[in-house]
């Protein structure tokens, strides 16, 4: 084999998985993604190669794109200095104490004989709706909300305790939280952060 069939074989290599961590990261989909590969396939010239080449890089243009939307206020073009993940968030607490602040997309709180607190601000819920899923097994799972979120409880405790006060149903917010799970021997409180 010739050392430039060799070069094209090697740079179409790294296109195509250069396209499954964009198609791990979900920036395209899973027909997308089968057509191209099945394209990369019978690629026999280095025109062809470029035209691979991009396509790759339309999707990396597309996450670009993605978290220029998360930004609004950034300048064009230009990275923020942190990244939000959108994909949903999973918390397993086992036998301590833990807090949780910042940025919330959704996810799954599971707590075994701990104490998890859950700080949650308006500017931290990235989607206008957000919903938790929560199991806590002899522990304490708190949220401690802003008064502008409206927040709906779903959890079913089975010996435990639910509570939260009357406030936190606010229908004329901006941001809802909703709140799923279970709770067995243990407790959920809501609280109005100040």
């Amino acid at each position: 084999m010739s050392q430039l069939a060799l070069n094209t074989e090697e740079r179409k290599n790294k296109l195509v998985d250069r396209l499954s961590t964009q198609y791990s990261h979900n920036n395209i989909s899973m027909e997308e993604y089968e057509r191209i590969i099945k394209y990369s396939q019978n690629i026999e010239t280095e025109k062809e190669l470029l035209i691979l080449e991009k396509l790759i890089e339309g999707h990396e243009t597309i996450e670009v794109k993605k978290e220029e939307k998360i930004f609004p206020d950034s300048q064009p073009g230009s990275r923020s200095n942190y990244q939000i993940d959108s994909s949903p968030q999973n918390h397993f607490n086992l036998l301590s104490s833990r807090k949780t602040t910042g940025p919330l997309t959704g996810g799954n709180i599971m707590n075994v004989l701990g104490e998890h607190k859950i700080i949650i601000t308006e500017d931290d819920l990235i989607n206008d709706n957000t919903t938790i899923n929560v199991m806590s097994l002899l522990g304490s799972v708190v949220f401690q909300v802003s008064e502008n979120i409206n927040v709906d409880i779903r959890v079913i405790p089975v010996l435990g305790d639910i509570s939260a006060p009357d406030k936190i149903r606010n229908k004329y917010s901006r941001k809802s939280l909703v709140i799923t799970g279970n709770v067995v021997l243990g407790d959920l409180k809501v609280k109005i952060k100040n």
